[in-house]
């Protein structure tokens, strides 16, 4: 894109703020209902997949049903975190209820995600410093590999930051830095490096880790003692595996990952992204709460996932179909995945971009 287009293009942005300003407050019983129903999916998943592994191991439809859609609503439900980074000032009790339904219970407390907004920042964004961003080197089939790899042991890297990393940062406060900064962030990879707390989030942040804490200590003691069975603890190894699997799959084609590590715009990130526009009821399981349109989102990551379809369908409206933002369209969410894994060696090797989508200069005409 030339320094003109560029300017041209921003300037249309600037224009498209008032079609949507009406779009960013977020509605707080869609958020409850919404998770609500994914807590109650989640539970009769459970239950039909129960006695674990029996159920499974003889064949039966409804256990194995059962499992995928308690993996699924359980994913559905940790997409939350994504929307409490950016909505959690204006959902007053949504992030306490989070925690204590999911956030807690699958060890992904809500302040392990609150540094997102790193990811949307222009000098951030597809660089170095952005732990949400594939490097040229995992751009493929080899990313792919090195994060299913990862997400079999994740649910043991998340027990042992909770239950052995935490009370040692508690007493020892030249460690308690190295935990802040850099395994208490949510990363392609896991636990990630991030900014410290700020001291008005010193709290929080100690509040759902010794939560997580009790939580973990809790379940030992039930294990141990018998009143939890062990293979509830299979059970739980075997959601978490649906819910990774997708997760894994979700961030390959999150975005192009075709930055070089320089600086990008608003306009960058979205042409960077994908706004999936078939299949939507398909794709809105595989890619939740918003997802879908992440073009849109890096475009106005301010509004809400329960309005972003109104927003895309303004702004598709409002644009040429060769502006930026049409470029940013995919009809399919499984050819993105493939194109993920099987891109060139060379391309990433050399860390350069590779072709985008272009737009023709008229695409920043007045709307």
């Amino acid at each position: 894109m030339s320094p003109v287009d560029q300017q041209a293009e921003l300037r249309v942005v600037k224009t498209l703020a008032p079609l949507v300003r009406d779009l960013h407050k977020p509605n707080p019983l869609i958020y409850w209902a919404d998770l609500a129903a994914c807590v109650t999916l989640a539970l009769v998943g459970l239950y039909l997949s129960t006695p674990f592994p029996e159920k499974i191991l003889a064949g039966s439809i409804p256990a194995i049903l059962g499992l995928l859609v308690a993996g699924l609503a359980l994913y559905r439900a940790s997409y939350f975190n994504h929307e409490l980074a950016h909505q959690s000032r204006q959902l007053r009790g949504f992030e306490l209820g989070w925690n204590l339904t999911i956030g807690i219970p699958l060890l992904i407390p809500s302040f392990l995600y609150t540094d997102h907004l790193n990811h949307h920042s222009v000098r951030a964004f597809g660089t170095d410093s952005d732990i949400e961003y594939f490097p040229p080197e995992l751009r493929g089939l080899r990313g792919a590999l090195v994060v299913f790899g990862v997400c079999i042991v994740l649910p043991l890297l998340y027990i042992g930051r909770f239950a052995v990393i935490a009370p040692i940062a508690w007493i020892r406060p030249d460690f308690r830095s190295w935990v802040d900064t850099r395994a208490s962030g949510l990363g392609i990879m896991g636990l990630s490096r991030r900014r410290p707390p700020a001291p008005s989030e010193l709290f929080s942040w100690r509040a759902q880790e010794a939560a997580c804490f009790v939580y973990l200590l809790a379940m030992g003691l039930l294990l141990l003692t018998g009143y939890l069975p062990f293979s509830s603890l299979a059970q739980f190894y075997a959601v978490m595996g649906v819910l990774l699997f997708f997760h894994a799959i979700r961030i390959m084609v999150g975005h192009r990952y075709e930055s070089d590590g320089r600086e990008q715009d608003r306009v960058e990130q979205v042409l960077d992204s994908f706004n999936f526009t078939k299949n939507r009821v398909l794709v809105s399981i595989l890619a939740p709460l918003g997802f879908r349109l992440h073009g849109l989102h890096h475009l106005f990551p301010k509004i809400p996932y329960h309005n972003m379809p109104e927003a895309h369908r303004r702004i598709s409206a409002a644009l040429p179909p060769d502006s930026f933002y049409h470029a940013a369209s995919s009809p399919s969410y499984f050819r993105e995945l493939v194109r993920f894994l099987t891109r060139t060696e060379r391309a990433e090797a050399s860390g350069k971009s590779v072709e985008r989508p272009q737009t023709a200069t008229s695409r920043a005409t007045a709307i």
